[in-house]
């Protein structure tokens, strides 16, 4: 897992100074300062997400997570069959459709505007006309994750030892507290070091994901090599950082670009740098790899129609049930370099360009006849 106290490093090693050094404060601001302008920069695909929402009544509101304010879609899901997409307006348009006469005949609409109660939120305002409730819809967005806290240099995130075992980890003059949940535990695996970054000299030995604090001494985290079982061993309690790998080496330039900012350096090659690691970051920016997969519709083809697999003879195979060319039986020429729409090539259609006359015939397989 990647965390600040990677990217924390990374910058004391470039920069030097240990953790007492004033460079100390403006590397964590830098690290902090960059990591929201990167997570907040577009709205990124890795972050996009869904949530069931149960609709009890026509008019519906539903206060969206912390920081997310991009919502993608909304589709109805039940009553099963309807699977019917909602349709987004204006937060005034949505008003007005509430306030006219007719808004009984509406069917699906919503709109996002900021939470009158909490103002650093957005609300999803819903309504269905029709009144399909009760029902259940999902909602997909892109969300954002929480800022930065930990880098593993405050005291509470190392002081003291612990025994992991399992999942179970027991501190000796530890300060654990709730705002490690959901950060990285990782420890050195002996009493003599706190554990590094792997380009560190004494890397780290293991690392988990906290998901329960039970005190101030006890806390509960899950490493996926399982098996753990460490006694008296140093460690530091880190914040992960929430990113695709891709956006990796633009969280360090832009951390660099913050860094001298704060310190009153130029900020011109740093800068160039971040917009080539950030311009890098945007174009990998992919759920799904999309070279050398199929963009659906069925096996073996692409899209259907103008890209269908071959057949046994070289016809197309696979264009559904039933049909002259069910097998294959038609053949298929392609031109694959333009040529000329009266060339005389055998069973090529000689027609015009702009589709033949209005009483042109065709046999089963498309030949003029």
């Amino acid at each position: 897992m990647y965390t600040s106290f990677d990217a924390v490093s990374y910058l004391m090693d470039s920069v030097g100074g240990g953790a007492q050094d004033a460079y100390n404060r403006a590397i964590r601001q830098a690290v902090f300062h960059a990591y929201r302008d990167l997570v907040t920069v577009r709205d990124w695909r890795f972050y996009q997400t869904y949530d069931i929402i149960n609709l009890d009544k026509k008019y519906y509101v539903h206060t969206l997570p912390w920081g997310v304010k991009s919502v993608d879609s909304i589709t109805l899901d039940q009553p099963t069959g309807m699977n019917l997409e909602a349709r987004y307006v204006t937060p005034r348009d949505f008003q007005r459709i509430l306030d006219e006469k007719w808004v009984t005949v509406i069917e699906l609409i919503w709109t996002v505007q900021q939470s009158e109660i909490a103002p650093d939120r957005y609300e999803l305002r819903f309504y269905t006309g029709y009144g399909w409730t009760p029902g259940e819809a999902t909602l997909t967005y892109r969300r954002r994750p929480r800022d930065l806290r930990l880098t593993g240099w405050e005291p509470t995130s190392r002081q003291g030892t612990v025994n992991w075992t399992g999942t179970e980890a027991i501190g000796t003059g530890t300060k654990f507290n709730n705002h490690m949940l959901g950060a990285v535990l990782r420890v050195s695996g002996d009493d003599t070091w706190h554990p590094e970054s792997l380009t560190g000299l004494h890397a780290y030995t293991d690392e988990g994901l906290i998901y329960q604090v039970a005190n101030d001494s006890k806390l509960y985290a899950w490493s996926p090599l399982g098996g753990m079982k460490y006694e008296s061993t140093k460690y530091v309690v880190t914040d992960y950082l929430d990113i695709a790998p891709a956006m990796y080496s633009a969280l360090l330039s832009g951390a660099e670009v913050w860094l001298a900012r704060l310190m009153g350096k130029d900020q011109g090659p740093a800068f160039a740098n971040y917009q080539r690691e950030l311009r890098l970051a945007f174009e990998a920016d992919a759920v799904a790899v999309l070279d050398g997969r199929e963009m659906g519709g069925g096996p073996g083809y692409t899209f259907p129609f103008w890209y269908l697999t071959p057949g046994p003879d070289m016809g197309i195979w696979w264009p559904g049930s039933g049909g002259p060319n069910q097998d294959g039986t038609c053949p298929l020429f392609p031109d694959i370099d333009g040529g000329d729409a009266s060339s005389g090539a055998d069973n090529e259609f000689t027609g015009t360009v702009t589709g033949g006359s209005a009483g042109t015939k065709f046999d089963d397989c498309g030949e003029p006849v």
